[in-house]
C-alpha cells in the first residue's frame, strides 16, 4: 500500500517555477544567454543529467529503509519490475550510476 509520503511526481507550476529558476540561476552562473534555443536545450539537459543522478542513492536509501518496489515505483511513476530492473544492483539493467560499494 503507498503511503501518503510517496506521492506520484507530477508537474505543475510549482515544479515549473523551480525549474525555471534553476534554469536561469544556471545560465547566469556559466554566463550563458537563455534567449538562444540551443543554449536553453543544453542547460536544461544538464539540470535533467544533475537530477536523475540523485535517483541510484534515493532508491538505495528507500530500499534500505523498508520502502517495497511498489511504493518506489509510484514515486517513479513506473512499474515495480521496470524500477527493479533500473536500480536493483543485482540487475543486468542496473543504474550505472549506483551507489555500490567498494
Amino acid at each position: 500500500m503507498t503511503s501518503n509520503n510517496n506521492p506520484s511526481p507530477r508537474s505543475g507550476d510549482d515544479t515549473y517555477d523551480l525549474v525555471d529558476n534553476a534554469l536561469a540561476a544556471l545560465a547566469e552562473r556559466r554566463g550563458l544567454w537563455l534567449g538562444d534555443d540551443l543554449t536553453a536545450i543544453g542547460l536544461v539537459s544538464s539540470l535533467i543529467e544533475q537530477a536523475e543522478r540523485f535517483l541510484p542513492q534515493l532508491v538505495h536509501d528507500a530500499r534500505a529503509g523498508g520502502h517495497t518496489w511498489q511504493e518506489i515505483a509510484h514515486a517513479l511513476a513506473t512499474s515495480p519490475d521496470d524500477a527493479q530492473l533500473r536500480y536493483d544492483p543485482g540487475t543486468p539493467l542496473a543504474d550505472s550510476r549506483w551507489p555500490h560499494d567498494p
